[in-house]
């Protein structure tokens, strides 16, 4: 990861994140913030960042959160 060194990662599963949890999309970018976490019928979770972006998620995806 290009990011600082002293920068923590860890792996979650992206059901469990939560309002403003910093979520590592691509190595090459800043972390997204996390503004609003959905359930989905099928198990899995959308999640809209603050950006305004959104990203669904498989039930049990990982997904690199900033420690």
């Amino acid at each position: 990861m290009n990011m600082n060194p002293q920068t923590r990662t860890e792996q979650l599963p992206a059901d469990s994140l939560m309002r403003n949890d910093r979520v590592v999309i691509s190595a090459d970018e800043l972390p997204y913030l996390v503004d609003v976490v959905a359930n989905m019928p099928d198990g899995g979770v959308r999640v809209t960042y603050s950006s305004g972006d959104t990203v669904d998620y498989a039930a049990g995806q990982q997904v690199a959160v900033i420690a």
